[in-house]
């Protein structure tokens, strides 16, 4: 049963959630300006994260690199973070966040990427 718990959340669901993302974006094309930008003209590190998302659910790889260099680094956080919750507070498997959990030095090595990413993008 724990098996079937682990396909339906690893595979089906976020499928079904993509599909949706598919769908939505294709049929719904609205742009959130972001605040930053506007307020004080600077890009943001999530700045074209949008339309990064967007190209890489049309199968552009490329043109989401262009859009915003870091998408695929916070893709696979988010992708990680999804893991970690599914693990631990839908399976309760305790061991897991032990073994595979973020670190401290990984999640300020992370905070500082996106840091530098900022300064180097607004030079």
């Amino acid at each position: 049963m724990r098996i079937f718990f682990r396909i339906l959340l690893y595979a089906v669901f976020p499928l079904g959630i993509l599909l949706i993302v598919v769908k939505g974006l294709s049929s719904f094309p609205v742009i959130v300006n972001c605040s930053i930008k506007d307020y004080t003209g600077w890009d943001c590190p999530g700045c074209g994260g949008q339309r990064a998302v967007d190209a890489i659910v049309q199968g552009k790889f490329k043109d989401a690199f262009y859009y915003n260099q870091l998408i695929y680094i916070y893709l696979s956080v988010i992708a990680y973070i999804y893991v970690l919750f599914v693990e631990y507070y839908l399976l309760k498997n305790k061991r897991f966040m032990q073994r595979y959990g973020f670190s401290t030095r990984f999640a300020f090595l992370f905070i500082v990427i996106i840091f530098l990413f900022f300064i180097i993008r607004n030079i």
